[in-house]
């Protein structure tokens, strides 16, 4: 009888544990689809860096070309490459014209939406870091925004010898899991095309993050291309191909994100 007993059990085990293996491995491992618009097309927004009365980083290796002319000029790239591939495709300014900071702060308010009022400065020329996380979260609510870029140019006042990328997320936010699929395919194409470049990755916790990137209500990604402070660096920068080349990498990323 214990026999029997035995057996059976042994039979309710294997039954139980199979039906644990239904679903296929690739579908366990598989991550959810990024969410994308009413008419199934993503919409990536891209933000260039510092800009108006914020030039960005200064460097005597770049000569008179600071670093909002870059970050203008990699968006801009970004932005045609990814509008090719068939994206939907906004930018946080035009370098040229800035939201009005009142109007907005109001049209965040009717829209329900939570901010800081004591970040934002009106009327000071700078589209500083938090105004642009406003800016974007009131641009989602409008028409969904799924994914933000911001686009930088690293310095180190330190050395003239740093080099390499950096690619930071926010680890610790609502949209962290989907931050860390776009930051994981970005991170591949770069590795794959400058492997002999360095590449620091950074999952950073709330109090580490970047501003761009931890109030954002949607998958944010801020990417430092090179180092303007060291002179090998300053000389990719300021070349065209270059510049175009690194910009055909990061769509690839974004592209294979979204198709994952």
């Amino acid at each position: 009888m214990k026999k029997y007993l035995f057996i059976l059990l042994c039979v309710i085990f294997l039954i139980s544990f199979s039906g644990c293996g239904d679903a296929p491995l690739e579908e366990i491992k598989k991550p959810p689809r990024p969410p994308k618009g009413d008419d199934g097309i993503a919409t990536i927004l891209i933000d260039a860096g510092h800009g108006f009365g914020d030039v960005g980083c200064i460097s005597e290796h770049l000569g008179d070309i600071y670093e909002h002319h870059l970050t203008m000029d990699f968006a801009n790239r970004l932005a045609e490459m990814l509008r090719s591939l068939g994206y939907n495709v906004l930018l946080t300014h035009d370098g040229e014209k800035l939201p009005n900071m009142a109007e907005l702060m109001l049209e965040a308010e009717k829209m329900g939406i939570d901010f800081d009022r004591e970040k934002i400065t009106p009327e000071n020329n700078i589209f500083e870091a938090y105004e642009r996380t406003l800016y974007a979260n009131v641009l989602t609510k409008k028409t969904e925004i799924d994914l933000f870029f911001s686009i930088h140019v690293n310095a180190n006042a330190d050395t003239d010898k740093a080099e390499g990328f950096e690619i930071d997320y926010c680890a610790e936010n609502s949209s962290s899991e989907m931050s860390s699929f776009a930051f994981d395919a970005i991170c591949r194409r770069l590795e794959e095309a400058y492997p002999e470049r360095r590449l620091k990755k950074f999952a950073d916790s709330w109090e580490m993050s970047f501003v761009v990137n931890k109030y954002t209500a949607m998958p944010s990604i801020l990417f430092e291309t090179a180092y303007a402070s060291t002179p090998t660096e300053a000389d990719l920068l300021l070349d065209d191909g270059w510049r175009e080349a690194l910009m055909q990498t990061v769509a690839s990323g974004i592209d294979d994100y979204f198709k994952q």
